[in-house]
């Protein structure tokens, strides 16, 4: 029984003498501090018309608005419609903010006529307003609307068929109203 417990106070004094050895250098620890910081906290760059670009250490759940704050907010010049300020942000990605002479909604504003038209006689979904939009057959006031905060909360419209994603609006309405609208 003697030697089982002086077997067992032996592992104990090896076990400890190891912990106690100093087996690391202060190059790794710092290495294995800043791994174990890279799990809770991303490194985003951001460029462009923003007022302090940079790199910015955020929590690994950011959302792009809080980068934005972190960076100052945008610059006067910067259009900020062409960002999702509620996407997440990933470690190394790199965001950047366009100017608005930058931008190229793939379609330039139209030119109105004195009736609030676009000179080419269709309505543009991305630019018409509540009342142009009511000028489509069918459309009335709530629809017009559905169509407005459907741009609002999903960005512009790329394709005409994107009407077929609101509540409202099936294949014969959209074929009814493809010659009339243009993006």
């Amino acid at each position: 029984m003697i030697s089982g417990f002086f077997l067992y106070t032996t592992n104990k004094e090896e076990e400890v003498l190891w912990e106690i050895a100093p087996s690391t250098s202060d190059e790794e620890i710092a290495v294995e501090v800043s791994e174990s910081t890279t799990t809770t906290e991303i490194l985003v760059d951001i460029k462009g018309a923003i007022q302090q670009p940079g790199v910015y250490h955020l929590p690994s759940d950011a959302r792009l608005h809080e980068l934005i704050l972190a960076a100052g907010g945008f610059t006067k010049e910067a259009e900020e419609r062409k960002l999702n300020l509620a996407e997440k942000l990933s470690d190394q990605q790199m965001i950047y903010v366009p100017s608005k002479e930058e931008v190229d909604f793939s379609v330039e504003l139209p030119q109105m006529n004195q009736e609030g038209n676009a000179e080419t006689g269709l309505i543009n979904l991305n630019t018409a307003t509540l009342l142009q939009l009511q000028e489509l057959p069918g459309i009335g006031p709530a629809k017009a609307q559905a169509i407005i905060t459907y741009r609002e909360e999903n960005g512009l419209f790329k394709t005409v068929e994107d009407l077929l994603n609101i509540s409202g609006f099936g294949e014969k309405t959209l074929e009814k109203l493809r010659a009339m609208i243009t993006l």
